[in-house]
């Protein structure tokens, strides 16, 4: 496949679907589930290691000026969904994006009350109803958030939820469930005034500060 393909302009004209297949063709592992703007930056990175890699042409001008393509990736995709990445066994980053259509029924309507990320717990990954959830608040205009994993929890899913004065609320869009790993029994007993023996090499790494004002920002109740 040619190289000249990789190009912001036509890989945003491909569908999900063909872009990860172009992955495919390029030796790029991508999960099924990875966000579009994702798979287009690495398919760019290819793009432009390849060609670094080419000898320069004899026939091209070395002092001619070439055009470079703006390879900034735009804010959305104009498609409304969410994703879900373990960044290690303690934190999740979340993602997700809001169509133009979707965000003007929500942010025009009177009434929108505000929007959260809904954080669900589940036993098995074919369950329903989750063991347990909490909901974090966050703007129209967020498009990312770090979420702390709960110690014992073995599935997580996250919905995207709209509320409205009236009591009624939509799910935008919820994500698959992952199968989350086993985490350190410390992080059970990591509640705000509470003090938490952190081994040294973990408290070097900042962990300790990571953890309280994790909780004191994001957290909406705190259960014993």
């Amino acid at each position: 496949m040619e190289n000249k393909l990789l190009t912001l302009a036509h890989l945003e004209t491909l569908s999900s679907a063909d872009l990860i297949a172009l992955a495919d063709d390029y030796g790029i592992d991508i999960p099924d589930d990875l966000n579009r703007r994702f798979i287009i930056g690495e398919l760019l990175e290819v793009a432009e290691e390849t060609k670094s890699e080419e000898p320069p042409s004899s026939g091209m001008n070395e002092d001619a000026e070439i055009p470079e393509e703006n390879q900034e990736l735009p804010d959305s995709f104009n498609e409304t969904e969410i994703s879900v990445i373990l960044r290690n066994p303690a934190w999740a980053f979340v993602y997700w994006d809001i169509s133009e259509e979707a965000l003007k029924k929500i942010s025009e309507s009177p009434r929108f009350k505000n929007i959260v990320l809904r954080v669900s717990y589940f036993d098995k990954e074919e369950d329903v109803t989750p063991v347990e959830y909490y909901d974090l608040q966050i703007t129209l205009a967020d498009r990312e958030q770090y979420i702390l994993l709960e110690s014992g929890k073995k599935f997580l899913r996250v919905d995207l939820v709209a509320f409205f004065v009236d009591g009624n609320y939509d799910s935008l869009t919820i994500s698959e469930k992952i199968r989350l790993p086993a985490t350190p029994a410390i992080f059970s007993k990591a509640f705000p005034g509470q003090e938490v023996e952190i081994p040294k090499i973990l408290e070097l790494s900042g962990m300790k500060k990571l953890l309280k004002s994790h909780y004191e920002k994001y957290r909406q109740s705190f259960v014993e």
